[in-house]
């Protein structure tokens, strides 16, 4: 099959892919272009094949080569030269790890994409054989040896990777046949890089011998991706029973098999914070996280999540977490969704007639509460009596009147401000933190 066919066929798979999953079809097609072999071939068969005003392209420019203004100049004329839009980022990574620049990438790409985008990703089948031994010498299981996926969501968008069963080779004919020019990055030749260790010193020599050594390998990757796909589909039946948006019960967890419990957290994590984990993390995890004392602050970082455990619950947490100043009181229902937690303010038979002069503010612990019918205590107890996880406390909405307690929103209504529904609306307050 031609590089064109295999191309255009992979994208027309996804729409159709799409359209089972109940998606919306793909409207813009977006190149990550860095202006190497790969992304280049990609920008052209876009190009050619995609349609009209359906293509754009992203550069993002670390900053870290001497030549970076220049490749990312040679991309906006590329794509000037196709009359596709391009989006130049330009950033400054905080460390040179392949990882902090894969995750400063990735901020990027996440800025600019849309629910109907689909990135393209230039990746081969080289690519895939060098990350399938990489991971091999590291010690990954079968979702590390399933390697780079074709195709997976990204953001409120899609990913795909339309070339990645094809050898490096057919896409650099393409590129010459057509006349295209692209960058070579003088860092890919340095053997102190692990990767490049492995492209030169083991992939070349497999070339070599066995022609054709990466294609069957970027096979071998998909198959092992479709029995790992078959078994998550068998885990999450019981992930639900276990595990809600950004908690694993750790309680039913530790009633589980060894085998099928490390599954169901390792599955869990990977959808909640997008990561496969590697062994060593789960090892930290589970080891100095999950069986900490309860009482302790520990915790564990992974990428931009933090993940915490309080009393018998395992929690994600966006790291760092961002807030936003409370709204002003609506005095009707309303729900208003904000970057710390979902507020909602909903009519019901006995709850609260709201007045204009209300306010909401975050909790001070040291505020004394008088709950209807309950003695009187510190906020900071009966919040730790309602199960609210430390983290949350300090940012826990507050109903007031003046310098008086009127509800802690979701946990109580303060004495004297409980009314039954009757010639008037009254209405109960909800707070869902994220």
């Amino acid at each position: 099959m031609s590089i064109t066919q295999a191309f255009y066929d992979r994208c027309l798979w996804l729409q159709d892919q799409r359209k089972h999953r109940h998606l919306p079809p793909i409207k813009r097609w977006v190149v990550a272009l860095s202006g190497g072999l790969d992304s280049v071939v990609t920008l052209h068969l876009a190009s050619q094949l995609l349609p009209p005003n359906s293509v754009c392209a992203v550069h993002v420019n670390h900053q870290l080569q001497s030549q970076a203004n220049d490749w990312q100049a040679l991309c906006e004329q590329l794509c000037n030269s196709y009359a596709i839009p391009i989006k130049s980022y330009v950033i400054n990574p905080q460390g040179v790890s392949e990882q902090l620049l894969r995750d400063a990438r990735y901020d990027c790409f996440l800025d600019f994409i849309h629910e109907q985008d689909c990135f393209l990703f230039g990746h081969h089948a080289n690519d895939q054989a060098e990350t399938i031994l990489f991971r091999m010498v590291r010690g990954a299981g079968s979702k590390g040896v399933s390697a780079i996926p074709a195709e997976r969501a990204l953001g409120k968008g899609h990913l795909l990777r339309p070339l990645l069963a094809l050898p490096r080779h057919e896409l650099e004919s393409y590129a010459r046949q057509s006349n295209l020019q692209w960058v070579e990055d003088p860092s890919n030749h340095s053997l102190d890089y692990d990767r490049n260790y492995l492209r030169h010193e083991v992939v070349k020599p497999l070339v070599k011998h066995w022609p054709k050594a990466c294609e069957k390998m970027a096979l071998s990757a998909a198959l092992i991706e479709q029995e790992h796909q078959l078994l998550n589909d068998y885990l999450e039946t019981d992930l639900q029973t276990i595990a809600e948006h950004n908690y694993f019960n750790l309680k039913a967890w530790g009633a589980l098999s060894e085998n099928k419990g490390n599954a169901l957290l390792r599955l869990w994590l990977k959808r909640e914070t997008g990561r496969v984990v590697s062994s060593k993390q789960f090892k930290q995890i589970v080891e100095q996280l999950i069986y900490s004392k309860q009482d302790s602050n520990a915790h564990s970082i992974l990428g931009n999540y933090t993940l915490k455990r309080y009393k018998q619950l395992l929690f994600v947490l966006a790291t760092p977490r961002l807030t936003e100043a409370w709204p002003k009181l609506v005095i009707a229902e309303h729900q208003v969704r904000l970057k710390q937690g979902v507020l909602s303010v909903e009519s019901c038979q006995r709850g609260i007639d709201l007045k204009p002069e209300m306010y909401w503010q975050s909790a001070e612990l040291g505020l004394v509460v008088k709950a209807e019918n309950r003695p009187a205590k510190k906020l900071k107890k009966l919040l730790q009596e309602s199960a609210v996880a430390p983290w949350h406390r300090d940012s826990w909405p507050i109903l007031m009147l003046g310098k008086e307690v009127v509800a802690v929103a979701g946990i109580c209504v303060c004495e004297g401000w409980l009314e039954d529904k009757q010639n008037k609306s009254v209405f109960c307050l909800d707070w869902k933190p994220l």
